[in-house]
């Protein structure tokens, strides 16, 4: 699957955009993320009031070893 280059670079720019949110969470919370996915859930639209599937990210972290040095 090939995406037009107008398209790749917005691609590359928002890959850089989310690895600079995802180094800050990490740095924050001292963890690493370890997985982000799309998840598809079910929430009210507040435009209609009816159910609606929408798409939310799911990121998994899990802490950082903390090491000490033995004297």
């Amino acid at each position: 699957m090939s995406t037009h280059p107008v398209s790749q670079r917005k691609v590359e720019e928002a890959e850089r955009k989310v690895s600079a949110v995802l180094e800050e969470l990490e740095e924050s919370l001292q963890a690493d993320v370890k997985k982000i996915a799309l998840e598809d859930v079910v929430d009210t639209d507040p435009a209609s009031g009816h159910p609606a599937v929408h798409q939310a990210v799911d990121i998994t972290v899990a802490p950082r070893a903390r090491h000490r040095w033995l004297k």
